[in-house]
């Protein structure tokens, strides 16, 4: 099931994996793209880049996961300050580039170094309400 992916280094972090609507995602961390598994041809289909620079710290401290319908991805801006930033998307395997959409005053512009620890502390009632949401089973 890994057998095209890209493994730079043996410190890089394990697979950053996700369901959401029955399909597996996965963030590629050394190329900082989202993939989708296709279970009928046996291959990760590409689906743009995110929005983080996951591949400065080899995909460790970056986080990814499902909530509902939506994916949701923490890690440091692709700007040369890094700061922490949080997006989200409503994935499509159907879609070559996803619409990313950055929840904004979840990290109120925390300077960070190029690593994000490994806490991190979201308001879910907050987050519901900035992503739109009211139920969220994953």
């Amino acid at each position: 099931m890994l057998k095209d992916m890209t493994f730079l280094t043996p410190s890089q972090s394990p697979p950053l994996i996700a369901v959401v609507d029955d399909n597996l995602y996965m963030l590629e961390t050394s190329l900082n793209e989202l993939r989708v598994y296709d279970i009928n041809t046996n291959i990760w289909k590409k689906l743009g880049v995110v929005p983080v620079s996951a591949n400065t710290t080899f995909g460790w401290g970056t986080a990814f996961k499902s909530m509902g319908d939506r994916l949701l991805v923490v890690g440091t801006s692709n700007s040369w300050h890094m700061k922490a930033v949080v997006y989200s998307c409503r994935p499509s395997p159907n879609v070559e580039e996803q619409h990313w959409e950055e929840l904004k005053y979840w990290c109120s512009g925390a300077e960070l170094s190029q690593f994000i620890h490994n806490c991190c502390v979201i308001r879910l009632k907050e987050l519901f309400e900035a992503i739109g949401a009211s139920d969220f089973s994953s």
